[in-house]
């Protein structure tokens, strides 16, 4: 089998479209068009990167003779791919489920248990606003009464952590965390310069 006709296969074998392979391997559609149909040879980087994105070796692709089995690979790359992101999704989601569940627990707790509330009242003949403070039911003044400040945020903290990790694809979370990086840095570099300016008379 050619190179023309064993690009074509993995291609096909993978259901992905001429686009979808250039725009992995960034070249243009015409080029994976051209190699296809044996009117030119993808240069040494692509067929490292053929290699590396159908599973294959070098020597499959470019030994006409090979008697390897070549997709083989490949396939139980992808089938371990795809069962790693199920798997991370689930984890990711599971946290989330916990987040939710923590916070829904104490929410509930807090509609049976009496805590002091302090209500605003308004004074007409003074034209004032004033506290009072009486029993009632309340999600806020439950956790603050009972100190739960700390584990409450750290259950929206799971919640908003795991559903973002489940939707967000990976590189914009990468992107995402690139930027937090970004500011943080410029950040620390301003207060720098600020005690700088400040020290010089």
């Amino acid at each position: 089998m050619k190179l023309s006709e064993k690009i074509l296969s993995l291609r096909k074998a993978r259901n992905m479209s001429q686009e979808e392979l250039a725009d992995k391997l960034g070249v243009s559609r015409q080029a994976v068009s051209r190699w296809e149909v044996g009117a030119a040879l993808p240069d040494a980087s692509n067929i490292l990167q053929l290699s590396k994105l159908f599973g294959v070796s070098a020597d499959y692709l470019l030994n006409d003779d090979y008697k390897g089995d070549a997709p083989a690979p490949a396939k139980s790359k992808a089938v371990s791919s795809i069962a790693g992101t199920l798997v991370k999704k689930m984890i990711s989601l599971c946290v989330a489920g916990f987040g939710f569940l923590g916070n829904f627990v104490i929410y509930v707790i807090s509609r049976f248990v009496v805590v002091s509330i302090p209500y605003k009242k308004y004074d007409y003949a003074t034209d004032s606003y004033w506290y009072t403070w009486g029993d009632g039911y309340s999600y806020r003044y439950f956790i603050e009464e009972y100190h739960l400040e700390l584990l409450t945020v750290m259950f929206f903290a799971m919640l908003i952590i795991g559903l973002f990790i489940a939707f967000v694809p990976k590189d914009r979370f990468m992107a995402f965390i690139g930027k937090i990086k970004e500011f943080v840095r410029q950040h620390l570099q301003k207060t720098k310069q600020n005690k700088a300016n400040s020290r010089l008379p």
